[in-house]
């Protein structure tokens, strides 16, 4: 693949802070900053694509990106695999671009459930669930194995997975639960790194910061993130749901495969069936069409400039 001309710095300089934090938005950039850290971090970024990339370094793109997306959970964690089609990007000229297909769309339970017992064979005491690196080292390999190895001779280019906090809501108490999916987060990325090391696997691993994400789909275009607090993260959910929900219904955004469509018919479905835990297989979704969009993005403001600019405002 050819590369492209980096961005002209004289082009980015002449542009106000708030132009500098949308397109720093529409990339997926941190939009915070003095006007010479935005200019120095688009700079940077612009001319790096992060799907046509294999082990860190650049390839043709003749192969179709693969994207596995993760929402990270223990007891919901949900992901899913989009292919790109071979004609991705489409052009502006094109009526009927093909779209990115959704090929598997799901929610899993990392680790089970303990089995409850009796009082009177607890003996007076209270069982457990174990939380160990040995017990949930098997689970971080399972779960890659089936995601990645098993999906030979196509297996994923790139995983997003999200970036956990250590925190929730401001809180100073650090939960119990978090600790467990950060360190399941941790050995995630241990697993890929090793079997990238041993030539197992080729792809790229991106952590990717919920807020950005959110902020792109439902923040402002000046770079602005949603509002905080708990309230307003159950209605960042409650919108994340119902705009995969206008995806699915009304098309034009993403393709739906196998499984995956009765995955997106439940986001459709006015009964109270269907797919539980909405907002964990949304984030997922969402976080992968985001990285898509990104890409698409940053092709455009490499090839249009300012173009792309006025367009976004």
């Amino acid at each position: 693949m050819a590369q492209r001309p980096s961005p002209s710095p004289a082009w980015l300089a002449t542009l106000k802070a708030t132009q500098l934090k949308a397109l720093a938005t529409a990339i997926g950039l941190p939009s915070s900053g003095t006007k010479p850290v935005l200019t120095a971090r688009l700079l940077a970024s612009l001319p790096i694509s992060k799907l046509y990339r294999r082990n860190g370094a650049s390839t043709s793109s003749d192969q179709a990106p693969h994207i596995l997306s993760i929402d990270m959970g223990i007891r919901n964690l949900a992901y899913c695999q989009l292919v790109l089609p071979a004609s991705w990007p489409a052009s502006k000229q094109a009526t009927r671009p093909a779209l990115p297909m959704v090929e598997a769309w799901n929610r899993t339970a990392i680790a089970p459930r303990p089995v409850s017992v009796s009082s009177e064979a607890l003996c007076g005491t209270q069982a457990k669930e174990p939380f160990d690196p040995a017990t949930y080292a098997p689970y971080a390999h399972s779960l890659l194995s089936s995601l990645i190895l098993s999906a030979a001779p196509h297996p994923a280019t790139t995983i997003l997975i999200e970036r956990q906090r250590f925190r929730s809501m401001g809180s100073s108490s650090v939960q119990e639960w978090t600790l467990r999916v950060n360190m399941f987060e941790a050995m995630l990325h241990a697993v890929l790194h090793t079997l990238r090391s041993h030539g197992i696997w080729a792809g790229d691993v991106y952590a990717v910061e919920p807020g950005r994400v959110q902020a792109f789909w439902l923040g402002d275009k000046d770079g602005r993130r949603v509002e905080k607090g708990p309230r307003k993260a159950k209605q960042g959910k409650e919108e994340k749901i119902r705009l995969v929900g206008r995806w699915v219904e009304e098309g034009g955004v993403v393709a739906l495969k196998g499984l995956a469509e009765e995955t997106g018919q439940s986001f459709v479905s006015k009964g109270r069936g269907g797919v539980g835990k909405k907002d964990d297989l949304a984030d997922c979704l969402v976080q992968g069409m985001a990285w898509v969009r990104w890409e698409e993005n940053r092709r455009r403001i490499m090839s249009d400039g300012m173009g792309f600019l006025e367009e976004l405002e």
